[in-house]
C-alpha cells in the first residue's frame, strides 16, 4: 500500500473525523488519543493538539471536496480510531457509516465491524480470514499449486505428516550462514517451532510470515507480533485494511482469527503499530501475498533486505 502525506487542509479534516468518532461515546479514551498522535506523526505528518481539534459532521465532511485518494483513508483510519479503545460502539459505527456515505466509498471494513459490535463473531472471522493477507495468500497458494497444494494443506491443518516435506525444510539448515534459509531455520529452531510437513506446525503457506520475522527483525512476542502483522498490511496492494484489522481482533479484541494463536486483549500499542504499517508500506513489493521464500532462501538477508526495499528497524 502506498502511503500519501496529505496537504495540510485535509489532514485537518482527517483529524476532525478521528476526533469526532473517538468522542462519540462521551469521553475520548487514552489509546484513542495515543492513536491519532501515531497517525499525526507518522502519516500526517503533523503535530496537532488533539483534544483541540473540533469534530465534524458528515454534511461539512462531504462538502470540503476531500481528493479521492484520501477519502477512504479517512473512513478507515476511523474505523481503527473507534476499534482501538476495545470495543466497537454503535454510536461510533453510527458516525463511520455517515462518514462512509458522504465521501462515497465503500463501507465493506465498516460492515465487518457491525458484524463484531452485533456479536456476529463468526461472519466477523470469516470476513478477515477472506480478505486480510490470510485469504489473499491462500487463493494464491492455490492458483500457483492447485489441487495437490490444497490437499497438502488439508494434511497439515489434520495434523498428517509429510516427511519429504519436512526434510526439505530441516535441509535449510545446511545453507550458507546469513542466507534467508539460514536465518529461517534458525528462526524455528529459537523458538521450537516446527516446520511444514511435522505435526503441530502451520500450514506451508504461512511460511512467508516466519521469512519476514527474519527480514524485518521482529520477535515472536505479543507486541512484536501485532507489529509484524502490521508491517504485512503495509506490504498489501489491496485491502491493507483488513490487515490491520486481523491484529487488531487477534491480539487486541481478544477474537480469535487464527487457529495457531491464542486471542489476547489491549495487547496493541499504536505509536509502535502504525510505525511498523508504515514501514511495510516502504517496501517496493507485496511481501504477503505473492513472494515466494524458495525462491530466495539462497539469497543473503542483507541483500534481500535492500532488494525489496525493508528499511532498518528503527
Amino acid at each position: 500500500m502506498e502511503i500519501l502525506t496529505p496537504p495540510p487542509e485535509v489532514a485537518r479534516l482527517g483529524l476532525r473525523a478521528l476526533k469526532t468518532v473517538a468522542a462519540a461515546d462521551g469521553e475520548i479514551h487514552d489509546l484513542e488519543r495515543r492513536f491519532a498522535d501515531a497517525v499525526q506523526r507518522h502519516i500526517l505528518k503533523t503535530d496537532v493538539d488533539f483534544d483541540a481539534v473540533a469534530p465534524i459532521d458528515a454534511e461539512e465532511l462531504a462538502a470540503a471536496g476531500v481528493p479521492e485518494p484520501f477519502r477512504e483513508r479517512i473512513v478507515h483510519g476511523c474505523l481503527l480510531e473507534a476499534l482501538i479503545d476495545g470495543e466497537a460502539s454503535p454510536s461510533e459505527l453510527a458516525i463511520l457509516d455517515a462518514f462512509a456515505r458522504a465521501l462515497d466509498v465503500p463501507r465493506d471494513a465498516i460492515k465487518t465491524a457491525h458484524k463484531l459490535a452485533d456479536e456476529h463473531l463468526l461472519r466477523f472471522r470469516i470476513d478477515i480470514l477472506r480478505r486480510s493477507f490470510m485469504g489473499q495468500r491462500g487463493v494464491d497458494f492455490v492458483k500457483r499449486r492447485g489441487i495437490r497444494g490444497l490437499l497438502s494443506v488439508a494434511a497439515n491443518l489434520m495434523q498428517i505428516a509429510n516427511p519429504a516435506m519436512a526434510a526439505r525444510y530441516r535441509a535449510l539448515e545446511a545453507s550458507p550462514a546469513g542466507t534467508l534459509g539460514r536465518g529461517y531455520w534458525e528462526f524455528v529452531t529459537r523458538n521450537g517451532f516446527s516446520v511444514p510437513g511435522e505435526k503441530g506446525a502451520g500450514p506451508e503457506p504461512i511460511v512467508f510470515h516466519d521469512c519476514l520475522h527474519v527480514l524485518a527483525e521482529y520477535d515472536t512476542t505479543s507486541i512484536e507480533e501485532t507489529q509484524i502483522a502490521a508491517f504485512q498490511a503495509g506490504t498489501l496492494r489491496k485491502d491493507a485494511i483488513y490487515g490491520l484489522l486481523f491484529p487488531l481482533a487477534q491480539f487486541h479484541l481478544g477474537v480469535s482469527v487464527t487457529p495457531v494463536a491464542k486471542a489476547e486483549q489491549g495487547v496493541i500499542e499504536p505509536e509502535l503499530w502504525i510505525k511498523a504499517f508504515v514501514r511495510g508500506t516502504k517496501t517496493n513489493r507485496d511481501l504477503s501475498v505473492t513472494w515466494q521464500p524458495w525462491d530466495d532462501f539462497d539469497r543473503p538477508v542483507t541483500e534481500l533486505r535492500a532488494a525489496y526495499g525493508i528499511e532498518p528497524r528503527a
